[in-house]
């Protein structure tokens, strides 16, 4: 301990060599570990099988090997991720499956018991996915790696072939703008396929040898094509077939001779349509069936005489519908 002089004569105040060092830490001239001041702690890595709550847990104790919570929250759930295969009967996450670290905006079957999944990710498990992955049956995670260097937000796959879409300018290797075909193997771009389009592609779906593509563009495969297209899956051309969308489209689903599109339209197959229209494959004209969705229509899902519609919107069909309806 040292002594030194006061402010006031004939006083000595005690100082603390260690307190000194402390004061010396803070100012960021810290030379010396002191007694009284804790070594720092190693980082401590989330456990990120840990169910999480949708608010705030304000008490947690443990007993055993259970743990007891309580707070505002009205749900406890696991942190999947932006992705889960889920059980059919039980609604549960299915395991194994890797957590991914991002959104997942598209999904398709590779025919193995796996997927191919696009979005705005960055990971999937522990490996280092830029928008697009293949998940395996058994939850693990394929070499295919086709680094696209923006969002995806369609994946059909027809054999060996993979055909995303999205925001994307750069994928497989390759400058592809929006749109591209990928080996289902090796995920390189297909050289030649390019259509090549000039906005965001959000859609994709296969009808025999024709991709239809919807989104937000105006030109693809070298023809003025407004928000819908049919291409040839071989090659990539586009096809006469032109319904020409005044708006957006989001989503494609066929069946039998129709195509149901939806999005953000106001006009499309020649007709005014609120956001869902009947398209005929071969003509692109719209048919008399109009639901008239008051807002977006996000995703549409034909099962046998009933279309199943999800978006934004509150009327469709005219009836009140909160942003899904089964339509005739």
């Amino acid at each position: 301990m040292t002594l030194i002089p006061s402010a006031q004569p004939g006083r000595h105040i005690q100082r603390a060599p260690r307190l000194a060092q402390l004061v010396l830490g803070l100012c960021g001239l810290w030379v010396a570990t002191s007694p009284l001041w804790p070594a720092p702690v190693q980082a401590q890595r989330p456990d990120t099988t840990l169910w999480v709550a949708n608010a705030p847990v304000t008490a947690i104790t443990k007993a055993g090997n259970t743990l007891y919570m309580g707070g505002t929250f009205t749900l406890v759930y696991p942190n999947i991720g932006g992705g889960a295969a889920l059980d059919l009967p039980t609604g549960i996450p299915a395991s194994p499956f890797p957590r991914i670290g991002g959104i997942v905006y598209a999904v398709a079957p590779d025919g193995a018991g796996g997927w191919y999944i696009g979005g705005n990710f960055t990971s999937v498990g522990s490996l280092t996915r830029s928008h697009l992955a293949h998940v395996l049956a058994n939850g693990t995670i394929s070499p295919w790696n086709p680094v696209a260097n923006g969002e995806v937000y369609s994946i059909v796959v027809s054999g060996a072939t993979v055909y995303v879409g999205g925001a994307f300018t750069f994928v497989g290797g390759q400058t592809r703008n929006r749109i591209a075909a990928l080996d289902a193997t090796t995920g390189a771009a297909v050289f030649t396929w390019n259509p090549n389009a000039n906005n965001f592609v959000y859609a994709l779906t296969l009808n025999g040898s024709s991709l239809y593509a919807g989104g937000a563009f105006t030109s693809i495969a070298a023809q003025m094509r407004s928000g819908i297209a049919e291409l040839v899956a071989s090659t990539g051309a586009a096809t006469a077939w032109n319904p020409n969308s005044i708006g957006t489209v989001r989503c494609l689903a066929i069946s039998g001779s129709s195509m149901y599109a939806g999005g953000i339209f106001t006009n499309i197959g020649g007709q005014p349509r609120n956001r869902i229209a009947q398209l005929d494959l071969t003509t692109g004209a719209a048919s008399a069936w109009d639901p008239n969705a008051n807002n977006t229509v996000y995703s549409i899902v034909v099962n046998g005489s009933t279309v199943y519609a999800g978006g934004g919107f509150t009327v469709i069909g005219g009836q009140t519908r909160n942003r899904i309806a089964a339509l005739d």
